[in-house]
């Protein structure tokens, strides 16, 4: 499914708990801006029609049940198909963990806990879809963390995507850190986009991803 309708956001769901599914599916369709076009259980099921549906982002769970594909292993086969599509991982788990890890350097866009509120959940789908990468308070101070452990010079960060993580990391949102920095919200989000692809680097180097795992678990 093309979306030709610049003001609406297509979204579709990868969720094996019908609870979880169900008010995701909810909150986007009663928004302003955002349509839910498609819904899945599991992964296998998800790649086949989601190829289909083309989606601008995908809210994809992180700790799918048992089946021949993780989401993080769909998340890279997604990312290769659909290079056009964000996707933000969702779990239980207030933690940046392995898995959280892994996902991110799989090429997901950003992550967040599924007990984010309504408004949070939309704010983020928006923001992702315009260029950000939405990440969680607690998610951040850990990134903070093992980027300042890390000696390899593509993955350090500058001082001012540090600013930007510190100020998430106080539950700051995009407008908030655009005027404290005195830049633009664009200029917030491009600095995220630097974040994540830094992350996704470390994918490529194994003792320094491995390095970073260990800080984080």
């Amino acid at each position: 499914m093309k979306n030709s309708n610049k003001d609406l956001v297509y979204v579709s769901v990868v969720e094996d708990k019908d609870k979880f599914r169900n008010v995701f599916k909810f909150i986007i369709n009663n928004a302003a801006g955002l349509k839910c076009i498609s819904a899945y259980e599991d992964c296998e099921s998800a790649i086949a029609g989601l190829i289909d549906d083309n989606p601008d982002v995908i809210l994809m769970d992180i700790e799918l049940g048992e089946g021949k594909l993780s989401g993080i292993e769909a998340v890279k086969i997604l990312k290769e198909k659909l290079p056009k599509t964000d996707i933000i991982m969702l779990t239980i788990y207030d933690d940046y963990n392995e898995y959280v890890y892994k996902a991110l350097c799989a090429g997901a866009n950003g992550y967040l806990t599924k007990d984010t509120s309504p408004e949070n959940l939309i704010e983020s789908i928006k923001q992702v879809y315009n260029g950000g990468a939405p990440m969680s308070p607690a998610i951040a101070k850990k990134v903070v963390a093992a980027f300042n452990t890390t000696k390899n010079e593509e993955s350090i960060l500058t001082e001012q995507e540090k600013k930007v993580l510190t100020l998430v990391s106080e539950d700051k949102v995009d407008k908030e850190i655009a005027d404290m920095l005195s830049i633009s919200r664009e200029t917030v989000r491009f600095h995220f986009k630097n974040i994540y692809g830094k992350l996704h680097v470390h994918s490529k180097h194994g003792a320094v991803a491995k390095a970073i795992i260990n800080k984080l678990l």
